[in-house]
């Protein structure tokens, strides 16, 4: 139907309206997702038709895919990715093969799902399965990747752990020549709480360079405060040097520093949801996001909380908001974490980072409480500049607000027309991303808009503020 409506040449498009361009762009995707399926299934019965030659704990088929190859115009090493990667797809997730032939979900999301399920055992991934078939559907590529990380960290974590220090021992630093004729740098497979801080150092020395006057923006800063810091130079001292510019047509990166993450939805770990989680914030951070599921209102028993001394490791202030679940601060779980514009963090990381946290003198801290569908229930920061807080009783401390949800009494509306830092948390607590959908920007690097404007009269309060971006 979509190819008789579109015509041979595609002049049928010209006739059709905006709502039926947009419905044949989309079941345009679902065919491409069912031509993938089509191509993985006959790849995984052929490949069944041929013996694997390290027999039956072997790959799949390696003379099928000597055959495959040149019909492919592929290498026999290609091609057998290929047909390891659908055998794989469609002996190990049913539920995703599945859903790709229905056309639900892009081959991408495929992609996504066998790499992150790749360490599980087969009952774990089977169940990392079902759970991804259902939610990837509604997901951006970004969105499902996060989803899918945070699930194998709480499906299990050894596995994941595991993961983690085979690939560490590939970390390297290595150089190489762009194709445009510029070079670059990578570092790859560092220590979590290494690359934050590092990263906030080359951040804070951009700041600098701004400050006294080098011209340029934020990310061409970056770079020169990059190869200073590499370099052990500091071009304050020289004269301002050209920066490698973006090409025309190119997108520079985002400019602002990293905000909060998002609390991230989907399954729980070992505690029951409800409870705080610890947050972290730096004087140039409004402070807003939540912690994860703890039990409700419960700080229980449990190891010490991390009581780093200065000169210990990494000192990283926590301009990034970092998004630590309490019991696993404390060593009690291992329910992941999160820090802003960086990721999550499986329970060993995020303890590093929240005592890489704690070594420095900026660093804030706030608590948020969740509901048990994992909304922030309840938000409250301590004060000033206060050493992490431990595994006592935090009531006494911090004082808990509720985040309105649903109805609200403005008990809580401001007479202004900017919300005050104690309304910011509150909302960004509420609403730790872009509200718009698919976009999931950290809401301290977003503005807060009256969403009925103020000179209509809209009220700075939670129900009349909400963070989207800018675009």
């Amino acid at each position: 139907m979509v190819h008789a409506v579109a015509g041979q040449e595609g002049q049928g498009l010209v006739g059709c309206s905006d709502n039926q361009l947009v419905g044949i762009i989309s079941a345009a995707r679902r065919m491409q997702s069912r031509h993938a399926w089509t191509e993985m299934a006959a790849m995984a019965e052929f490949a069944s038709r041929r013996p694997s030659v390290r027999g039956p704990g072997g790959s799949p088929a390696e003379f099928a895919a000597d055959e495959l190859a040149g019909e492919l115009h592929l290498t026999p090493l290609s091609a057998a990715g290929q047909i390891d990667f659908a055998c794989t797809v469609a002996k190990r997730l049913p539920a995703t093969f599945a859903a790709l032939a229905a056309g639900q979900i892009h081959p991408v999301h495929v992609w996504i799902i066998e790499d992150e399920t790749r360490f599980l055992s087969e009952e774990d991934a089977a169940k990392a399965d079902e759970i991804l078939a259902g939610q990837a559907p509604g997901l951006t590529f970004g969105e499902l990747r996060h989803a899918a990380h945070k699930l194998v960290l709480q499906l299990d974590p050894e596995a994941a752990r595991k993961r983690k220090e085979a690939a560490r021992g590939e970390a390297h630093v290595r150089r190489f020549g762009e194709a445009s004729g510029n070079a670059g740098m990578v570092a790859r497979e560092l220590p979590s709480d290494e690359v934050l801080a590092s990263w906030q150092h080359v951040e804070r020395r951009a700041l600098d360079l701004r400050a006294a006057g080098m011209p340029g923006t934020l990310q061409e800063l970056r770079v020169r405060a990059y190869l200073d810091l590499l370099q052990e130079r500091d071009s304050r001292d020289q004269a301002a040097a050209p920066v490698p510019a973006a090409s025309p047509g190119q997108s520079p990166p985002e400019s602002g520093p990293p905000g909060p993450p998002s609390r991230g939805d989907g399954p729980h770990g070992p505690d029951s949801p409800g409870g705080p989680g610890h947050h972290l914030g730096g004087p140039d951070d409004p402070g807003d996001g939540a912690g994860g599921p703890d039990g409700p209102g419960r700080n229980g028993p449990g190891g010490p909380a991390p009581t780093p001394t200065p000169g210990a490791g990494p000192s990283l202030a926590a301009l990034v908001t970092i998004t630590i679940p309490l019991a696993t601060y404390q060593g009690r779980s291992e329910t992941p974490g999160e820090a802003g514009g960086f990721g999550l963090l499986d329970g060993d990381d995020a303890r590093d980072v929240a005592a890489a946290a704690a070594r420095h003198p900026a660093t804030r801290w706030c608590l948020t409480a969740l509901n048990p569908d994992g909304t922030a229930a309840a938000h409250g920061c301590l004060s000033g500049r206060h050493p992490p807080p431990g595994p006592a009783p935090l009531a006494p401390n911090i004082r808990m607000v509720p985040v309105a949800r649903g109805s609200c009494d403005h008990a809580r509306a401001e007479a202004g027309y900017h919300p005050s830092r104690a309304l910011q948390h509150l909302i960004r607590a509420r609403s730790a991303t872009c509200t718009a959908p698919g976009c999931r920007r950290p809401a301290a690097s977003c503005d807060l808009d009256h969403t009925v404007a103020w000179d209509q009269g809209g009220l700075a309060c939670e129900c009349g503020l909400a963070p989207p971006c800018k675009r």
